[in-house]
């Protein structure tokens, strides 16, 4: 059997009847979790594994796990800093902070692979322009070097960990102000300066052999009509300029940023066609049900095949007593007590 190309979510703590049969779908490769999905370690593992056991090969299993505001599982596991405290670190000690960044990586991959978690969608790559508040402490720096330098020491981390990671949002929301979750950001630069800056992160990632890209929901009115999840102008460079072979995850269609070029099912279709390879639908049960439903999607082997070594075995570790986990933690703890940055563990 194949895995689909649609990546779904969940109500509850567990799994419903309708859950269950609509995992059970052709068309369904993967199942998002959320804050709302866990209480507790064991209950996330119990979750988890029941999810893999509907399907053969077993559905992947997604998570937002950032760091900052944007951490969905936080009872029993580490509390994260935001990755600006890195980019922060950097200005007064450059060595320290990209070990400090390779070790955060590899941490939050470590404690999500001991859960059974397959791929996290980390690192963020956007540049921090201060324009943006859905941004805010979300980007590793102002300064694009400094960005692909420390996310470079990240997914190394994140490598030594064995998560699967998808780097976000291509080609870069720093830029625009507004939140693609409620109306359509617009970024009015043009394609070099993109390119020199917004990019150099996407190419360190590439070279490094990161599993996955998300393409942004945002406009970049002076090279495109389409933003990149719709665009195949965009994607072309991502696959031809950067030649990038990976798989190309959409961002979450359910946003409020694609409404106007077309509903959900349109914009699937659409997204597939211009080249992405996975569709995130989030918060729509209505919609997802409809969609599989009604639309016929080509189910490809390649893209299958590609999903099925996201697939990670859950490390039957107790990660809270792990001396390199415990390491890192001390580290993260020596900077929030030197007022570096407020963080807590």
């Amino acid at each position: 059997m194949r895995l689909g190309k649609i990546i779904v979510d969940i109500d509850g703590l567990d799994l419903s009847k309708n859950d269950i049969d609509l995992l059970q779908h052709p068309f369904v490769g993967g199942v998002i979790l959320f804050a709302r999905n866990f209480l507790s370690v064991d209950q996330i593992i119990n979750l988890i594994e029941s999810i893999k056991q509907i399907r053969s090969p077993s559905l992947i299993i997604y998570v937002d796990q950032e760091g900052g505001r944007v951490q969905r599982f936080k009872e029993e596991m580490t509390v994260l800093p935001a990755i600006s405290m890195l980019g922060e670190k950097y200005k007064n000690d450059g060595e320290d902070s990209l070990i400090l960044s390779k070790e955060l990586g590899w941490l939050i991959g470590y404690e999500l692979r001991c859960i059974g978690i397959d791929v996290n969608t980390a690192p963020v790559l956007d540049i921090n322009y201060n324009r943006s508040n859905v941004m805010q402490g979300r980007c590793f720096s102002e300064d694009p070097k400094k960005v692909s330098l420390l996310s470079e020491a990240f997914i190394i981390g994140t490598k030594q960990s064995g998560i699967s990671s998808i780097c976000k949002h291509y080609p870069g929301h720093g830029y625009a102000k507004t939140d693609s979750h409620i109306e359509l950001p617009q970024d009015n630069r043009g394609l070099k300066t993109i390119f020199n800056d917004d990019l150099m992160p996407y190419k360190k990632a590439i070279k490094l052999g990161i599993e996955g890209i998300m393409t942004s929901h945002v406009l970049y009115k002076n090279i495109d009509q389409y933003p990149p999840t719709l665009s195949s102008k965009w994607l072309q460079i991502l696959k031809n300029d950067l030649r990038y072979k990976g798989l190309i995850f959409s961002d979450d269609l359910s946003m409020n940023a694609l409404k106007d070029f077309g509903d959900i099912e349109d914009n699937v279709l659409k997204s597939l066609e211009v080249g992405c390879d996975c569709i995130f639908i989030c918060n729509n049960r209505k919609k997802v049900e409809h969609i599989l439903d009604n639309l016929v999607l080509d189910m490809s082997d390649d893209i299958s095949n590609k999903l099925i070594n996201l697939s990670r075995n859950r490390i039957k570790d107790n990660f809270k007593i792990n001396k390199r986990r415990l390491s890192v933690i001390n580290n993260l703890k020596k900077i929030a007590d030197k007022k570096q940055i407020e963080i807590k563990l």
